[in-house]
């Protein structure tokens, strides 16, 4: 099978031909986050560098195949080689359906990885959350901005892309009178079709924010970022700054160590999604709340969280044992 193309003019195109204006058609058509649309544009610059390198104008699927065990030659970790097969994927399926290319990544090897009951962030304990919650002080727009934000994460598990995301329009008084509403548009959705609950004291935070910005208008972000340089994100407060800000405030409180030999790179903004979701099951939560509440596919996707609970708050072993005892 050959995998040269033409476009509609005719011309005969090789891969190695396709630069960013093509990259930049694809990142289009995906209708992601700022950071997805980069991580992806560099993975298909990564990915294009390669073939160029091996001499290669033609890419079939064993170069596919070639390029994803490379990267395992290389040591590279597991979830760098889960996103580079990704966009393998869904940029040749692109190329395709566009009558650019050939899909040649769709009959690839299935990727194979080693599976792990443990997660790659690592969640924040009690007093770990205490801290960066209180870590924001004073009253201006930009303090009650990130105060609520942060509270907002730590109690709801939502995303830092999905804070972006948020408009004002989304976030709404709940109909039992007790704390509000937030619609979310998750990962790989394109309209805010889940909900999460947001508790009294967390919208008393978001209210203030609110009061104080003065803004109004459904389609508003929630959010705003006072930069001048976020005006590509239509003035949102994006995810990126979002999670700067948290992990500039987990160095100032020590959660983080400045001292990169030494600091805990497993700790990140995504660990106040953690959070949330150990406490909610620590404190007897249903498995299957928990799930709702983090708007997983599946609630054994929700289950792994259980792995990260510590043998010294674990309450299986005391249960058994009262049962056993009579205690």
């Amino acid at each position: 099978m050959t995998a040269l193309t033409k476009y509609g003019d005719g011309r005969i195109i090789a891969i190695e031909n396709f630069g960013d204006s093509v990259i930049e058609e694809f990142i289009a058509s995906r209708h992601g986050s700022a950071t997805t649309s980069k991580t992806y544009k560099n993975a298909c610059r990564v990915i294009m560098k390669y073939f160029a390198a091996k001499g290669i104008a033609v890419p079939t699927t064993a170069d596919v195949d070639a390029f994803i065990n490379s990267l395992r030659a290389d040591k590279k970790s597991d979830s760098t080689i889960r996103l580079y097969y990704t966009v393998c994927k869904l940029f040749f399926a692109f190329l395709d359906k566009n009558g650019k290319y050939p899909d040649v990544a769709k009959e690839s090897a299935p990727l194979k990885l080693r599976k792990s009951n443990k997660h790659k962030k690592q969640s924040l304990n009690d007093k770990q959350a205490q801290s960066l919650l209180n870590a924001v002080k004073g009253e201006e727009i930009t303090n009650r901005r990130d105060r609520a934000i942060i509270a907002l994460a730590l109690q709801t598990g939502v995303r830092t892309v999905e804070i972006e995301r948020a408009n004002l329009g989304d976030f709404y008084p709940n109909d039992d009178g007790e704390g509000y509403l937030l619609a979310v548009r998750g990962k790989g959705h394109e309209t805010a079709d889940d909900t999460v609950r947001v508790a009294p004291p967390v919208a008393a935070l978001i209210l203030s924010y609110l009061e104080l910005r003065g803004d109004d208008g459904n389609d508003k972000p929630l959010f705003i970022s006072t930069s001048n340089n976020n005006s590509k994100f239509g003035n949102r407060y994006s995810a990126q700054s979002i999670q700067k800000m948290i992990k500039c405030l987990m160095l100032k409180v020590g959660i983080r160590n400045k001292d990169k030999k030494k600091d805990n790179k497993r700790i990140t903004a995504h660990s106040c999604r953690h959070y949330a979701a150990t406490t909610a099951i620590e404190s007897g939560v249903d498995l299957r709340e928990v799930s709702e509440m983090l708007r997983h596919t599946s609630v054994n996707i929700t289950a792994v969280y259980l792995h990260d609970l510590s043998a010294k708050t674990r309450r299986a072993e005391l249960a058994v044992s009262n049962k056993l005892f009579g205690i």
